[in-house]
This record gives C-alpha cells, structure tokens and sequence, in this order.
C-alpha cells in the first residue's frame, strides 16, 4: 500500500511539470493615434521595456510599435504558428487603446477609422484572433496581458456608455491578465510606463515564484499605489508551473529528477510489469 501511494504520488508530481524549451512572445504598443482620439504616453514605452525584458529571460520576442491593422494581423498569424512547435509557450502583450462591444474585446491599431460601434469589428483586431490560434496551436501554456482599459477614445459617437474591456475567459491552459477589472479603466501614467506595466516589469524581473505568483504581486502593488481604484484582473488556469526566471526552472528540472530517483527506488524490488510500464511513461 505504502508503495502503491508513492507511485501514485510521483506519477502527480511527473504529471504537472513541464519544461517550456522554446518561450515566444509578441509585443505590441500604440501610442501615436493622431489628433482625432489623442496620443498615448507610455504604450511604445511600455512595449520596448517588455520586449527588452523577456529577452533577457529567454523568450524569442518579436515587437510592434505604432502598428496599422493589417500589421497586427501579420504578426499575430505568425506568432499562433510558432506555438504549434512542441515545446513551446506564448506570451502576447498590448498596450494601447482597447474598446469593448458587444462583449467582445477589440486593440485598436494605428490608423483606424471609426466613426461608431459598427466600424469597431472591421477597423480593430479583435483580442479573439490572438486566443483561437493560441487555442488551435494545441500547446499547453500561453500567458496574455491586456494594458488596454483605457478611457474609449470614441465614447461621444457610441450609443452605449460601456467603459474598459469585459472579461472574456482564455482557452484552456492560458492565462489572461488585465491591467484593471471588467468594465473599469485604467490610467495611461505619469512616467515612462504606465502604472500596471511598471509593477508588471518589475515582477518578472524581481520575482522568482511562479506566474500566478507574479500576476498576484503586480496586481496588488498597482491596487495600493492607485489609492484603490485600480485593480488589474486575472482569469483563467493552467496545470503545472511556469516561472519567468531560467534558474527557477532548473530548479524545479532538479527536484522532477529526485522525485524521479524516489519514483524507480519504491518500486525497483517490484515484480509486476505495470510498475516499471508506469514509470517508463513517466520519466
């Protein structure tokens, strides 16, 4: 019995572990929109930082600034693509303007044309494409950041009053982080970067707990400097762990091997083929 538990046990450990050898991310900030809706200070900013950042964490980073539509679309096609390799997790990031309608999600690229609600779906990039090839790439992590909950640029020439982005669940095994709650916005900020993406930037590269650990600490530091009145949201789960820090990873690569080592000790005595058959789909 007590070996039956321990195999049980290592086969769980085995089971959500996983090592993410090829990590590619997208990056996209817009800032320059023109006189019609007014700049943006910090998304560009925002998106050199990021992209700057996860290099240094081993991700293969492509960057977009002051990107037109059919930009957008080019390179979120490409990007879904490189996901279907084994092995392999995303990260996408945005930083710009963001319009809800109709309970949909839409990054609004450099040039748009909108004049109402119906130009939004064919002058925007719905955040839609960007989580159904994440979903149909099959791979087992993606990880999306939304700094896109800003006041609507276009709210007098809406017939509705809605405001920040809605929640909108993420396939399965990803994760999807907004820079505030459904419905609410966020502010552009001060300095070089936003208030979200500074405490964003300086979770990954601080921190050396797992993903959820870092959301949660960004979370609640732009909670308190806000005075409250920003909270940025997450949704979504994913199985096993994955940590921005390479070392973290290695480690967590050692302890899968002394969990490995105990795994083969409990049942090297054992005669019964389905212990070792375990083992050999485990290890």
């Amino acid at each position: 019995m007590r070996r039956f538990l321990l195999l049980i046990s290592c086969v769980l450990f085995f089971s959500t572990t996983t090592a993410y050898a090829k990590r590619y991310a997208l990056i996209i900030g817009n800032s320059q929109y023109g006189n019609e809706i007014g700049n943006l200070r910090n998304p560009v900013n925002d998106a050199q930082d990021m992209s700057a950042l996860l290099k240094k964490k081993g991700f293969t980073v492509s960057t977009l600034t002051n990107a037109t539509q059919r930009e957008m679309k080019s390179s979120i096609t490409q990007f879904t693509q490189q996901l279907t390799e084994k092995g392999s997790m995303g990260l996408f990031f945005f930083a710009g303007h963001g319009i809800e309608v109709d309970g949909h999600n839409f990054l609004i690229p450099i040039g748009a044309n909108i004049q109402s609600e119906s130009d939004v779906p064919y002058e925007g990039v719905d955040s839609g494409r960007v989580m159904g090839g994440m979903e149909a790439s099959g791979n087992n992590l993606n990880l999306i950041i939304l700094d896109a909950c800003r006041n609507n640029p276009y709210a007098r020439s809406f017939r509705s009053a809605s405001k920040g982005l809605a929640r909108i669940d993420p396939p399965k095994g990803s994760l999807i982080l907004y820079a505030t709650s459904p419905g609410d916005v966020a502010a552009d900020g001060v300095g070089r970067n936003g208030l979200f993406t500074q405490h964003l930037l300086q979770a990954i590269d601080q921190s050396h707990e797992p993903v959820e650990k870092v959301f949660k600490i960004t979370a609640n530091k732009v909670f308190n400097e806000s005075s409250k009145k920003q909270l940025p949201w997450q949704s979504g789960v994913i199985l096993g762990d994955f940590y921005f820090s390479k070392n973290k990873s290695k480690k967590a690569d050692v302890n899968t091997k002394n969990n490995e080592n105990i795994f083969w000790a409990s049942i090297q005595d054992e005669t019964q083929p389905s212990f070792f058959n375990s083992y050999l789909k485990q290890c």
